[in-house]
């Protein structure tokens, strides 16, 4: 007889695992609304966990509110979660301080004066030496990848710096929340987020891709219901205006 996928703990990964794909989500959600608890395996499928959330985990904070960006290393061992124990105590630098900040200065004082930013020279300098600059997936060994990496970062900043922050797109910025409810930046639109910073636009938008599991605890026990549908709930403060009535269907599925 086959196991119930809900029973105990150490019961629940090994059925789901070998369950197909096209059912897995179900699984998971129901282990989840019959044993909350952050404790249960199912949260490991972080990428199913996001994906139920949906448009649900999409939010919209002041960029300057960020409290900094989570490191490459340590993000790179975090892709695949959704639970981060001790997320707000992780590696991370703040918006201002990073590199990326360093390039959204040189584009506001220089424009297309390429050769007199930081970011040109040190594309230059690296390819001389023969280690060239790996960008965005582009090897910046020649003169014209590195204007083309320069001035689509150009455009960039211009584009915001005169339209504001309307982004739609499958390169969402990603955010994690931290225990007390302070956001981080996990990835993705790094370029987008810092020109936002630097120009003081009010919002940016992005998914919540990770979350301390403390706050999902609280979440659970101040909310009630289903956990994905507790996250949603706690996450409608952070929600664009008008987006509440596009999630609502989505949320009390859950």
């Amino acid at each position: 007889m086959a196991r119930s996928g809900c029973s105990i703990s150490g019961a629940i990964e090994p059925t789901l695992s070998g369950d197909p794909a096209s059912i897995r989500p179900r699984l998971i959600q129901a282990a989840l609304s019959l044993a909350p608890g952050t404790w249960n395996p199912a949260w490991r499928y972080g990428d199913i966990v996001r994906a139920q959330l949906g448009l649900a985990a999409r939010i919209a904070i002041d960029p300057r509110r960020v409290l900094g960006k989570i490191g490459m290393r340590t993000m790179n061992g975090l892709k695949g979660r959704f639970l981060v124990p001790q997320l707000g105590s992780r590696e991370f630098r703040p918006i201002a301080e990073l590199a990326t900040y360093r390039d959204v200065e040189d584009f506001a004082a220089h424009g297309d004066d390429y050769r007199a930013t930081r970011l040109y020279r040190w594309l230059k300098q690296s390819a001389d030496e023969g280690m060239p600059v790996t960008a965005r997936g582009i090897v910046c060994d020649s003169e014209q990848r590195m204007l083309d990496y320069y001035f689509t970062y150009l455009g960039l900043f211009r584009s915001l710096q005169q339209r504001g922050y309307a982004y739609r797109g499958d390169d969402e910025i990603c955010f994690g929340v931290t225990a007390d409810g302070g956001i981080v930046h996990m990835r993705r639109g790094t370029h987008r987020l810092a020109s936002a910073h630097f120009l003081k636009l009010p919002l940016v938008t992005g998914l919540v891709t990770h979350a301390d599991p403390v706050w999902v605890d609280q979440a659970v026990r101040r909310n009630g219901g289903g956990p994905l549908a507790a996250i949603a709930l706690s996450l409608r403060p952070f929600q664009a205006p008008g987006q509440g009535q596009a999630v609502e269907g989505q949320t009390a599925a859950q």
